[in-house]
């Protein structure tokens, strides 16, 4: 969907509000997909010349937890601000998508500010313990292995060295 910003500037009377279901599913994330649309709130309002942009992103992410690979689904929630001038639609470097019209591409806003916010190593809790190195399963397990952390064959001349 795209927003005229350029008209919202030449014939502002009041707040501009807009709701849209974003399908970001097939569009790229590291790690993780969105495969229900996210809910994108944006609210304008033009003072002073300066149009104030303001976006929340609410989407249900679905992604592998990072220690113990196992499947998960969590909401994440964005928020952020932006003040636009009139000139910014037309530089080529502006902070937002404008097209060259000086329209303003919500999924392709949506997107970004998931992108941005999401972190790159997701787990299933902050307490997650990931998987037992000996059984492969998630800890804590209850294989019968020494307590003693395994030691790679490959890394083996190294202990050696530090016992000489």
């Amino acid at each position: 969907m795209l927003i005229d910003v350029k008209k919202i500037f030449d014939t502002y009377t009041e707040p501009v509000s807009v709701s849209v279901s974003a399908d970001l599913s097939e569009d790229d994330f590291p790690g993780y997909t969105v495969p229900e649309p996210a809910d994108v709130q944006i609210d304008m309002v033009l003072s002073a010349g300066l149009l104030e942009l303001s976006i929340r992103v609410k989407a249900q992410v679905q992604y592998e937890c990072a220690r113990c690979l196992e499947e998960c689904v969590r909401p994440f929630e964005v928020e952020r601000v932006y003040t636009i001038r009139e000139a910014d639609l037309e530089d080529p470097d502006a902070e937002l998508p404008f097209t060259p019209e000086g329209r303003l591409d919500v999924k392709e806003l949506a997107y970004d500010e998931l992108l941005l916010e999401i972190p790159t190593v997701l787990l299933c809790s902050d307490d997650c313990a990931g998987l037992c190195p000996v059984c492969g399963n998630r800890k804590p397990c209850s294989c019968r292995h020494e307590t003693s952390d395994p030691v790679d064959e490959r890394l083996s001349i190294l202990k050696q060295l530090l016992k000489d």
